[in-house]
């Protein structure tokens, strides 16, 4: 049987219910290719009609390599960021909201992604139908082609509601060494410059690096207003979306019940980690 966008929709879908605690999982309902859509891959409905939507193309692409694979993995993993994080029960005010709730999609889902290829048992049978023999760096590298290939395409819009593309290619490598620092459980900067330079070094990606580099903006005030949006959504509850097995709290956690000063601390903290690797780093207020 060949691998399609659907296959790697339904093998994603199977294994994040098997990250949650044996029936507390969501339902990740989801629309496969039955509704007329523009996009080819959206979150829609609120509550209990909330569902994953995809087009009739997308989920009948050939995926005939690893880097097909990386590329639909990644526009799949974006949605259930959307997903776990109840966006839609939030009405967006203004265009910066819209662009916050997609800029911390973009991170998050670079999170569930790696969580699928790395811990996914339905995803790692994927890997190796394609004849992928995984290693890590080539991993990387292949990561670093869909982000390359989604700037080319679907980040490659001129609209106030989202980041330019380069930014949002920022934002999905920060999910990426994020998630490798929970696995490895500290904060090498050696190790996220080696993973940034793959990532960086596919396509053009380098060279949009200096020709857009006035674009690139990692803008705190955007993370900023993204926790604001999510405690509201989580209220009173634990987490957004609770359940999650203890081993995968470290990587898709939803809580957002921090104090500002806890933030800060943890800053400092890794602040001082490079530090104590030899980078000089400035104080970040």
């Amino acid at each position: 049987m060949s691998v399609t966008g659907r296959k790697i929709i339904k093998s994603a879908l199977w294994d994040m219910k098997s990250f949650f605690v044996k029936g507390r999982a969501p339902s990740f309902d989801v629309d496969l290719g039955t509704r007329n859509m523009r996009e080819h891959a959206t979150f829609s409905g609120q509550g209990r009609k909330a569902r994953l939507c995809f087009s009739k193309e997308f989920c009948s692409f050939q995926v005939n390599n690893v880097d097909d694979y990386n590329f639909v993995l990644m526009i799949v993993s974006h949605e259930l960021a959307h997903y776990m994080h109840q966006h839609n029960e939030h009405t967006d005010v203004d265009n910066f909201d819209t662009k916050s709730i997609e800029a911390w999609a973009d991170y998050f889902g670079a999170k569930i992604m790696m969580s699928l290829v790395t811990f996914g048992q339905e995803n790692i049978a994927l890997q190796q139908e394609l004849g992928f023999e995984f290693h890590s760096g080539n991993m990387i590298n292949s990561i670093g082609k869909s982000l390359y290939r989604l700037a080319q395409t679907l980040f490659n819009v001129q609209d106030d509601r989202y980041s330019n593309r380069i930014t949002r290619v920022g934002y999905c490598a920060a999910g990426i060494t994020s998630f490798l620092d929970s696995y490895w459980g500290n904060l090498q900067v050696s190790r996220s410059m080696d993973v940034l330079t793959r990532l960086y070094s596919q396509g053009e990606l380098r060279d949009w690096l200096t020709t857009e580099t006035e674009n690139f903006a990692l803008d705190k005030e955007i993370i900023e207003r993204a926790t604001e949006i999510h405690r509201h959504i989580q209220g009173y509850q634990l987490a957004i979306t609770g359940g999650l097995k203890t081993q995968m709290v470290r990587y898709i956690e939803t809580s957002f019940h921090r104090s500002p000063e806890m933030r800060d601390l943890y800053v400092k903290f890794r602040v001082q980690q490079a530090r104590d690797q030899g980078y000089e780093l400035p104080d970040i207020a």
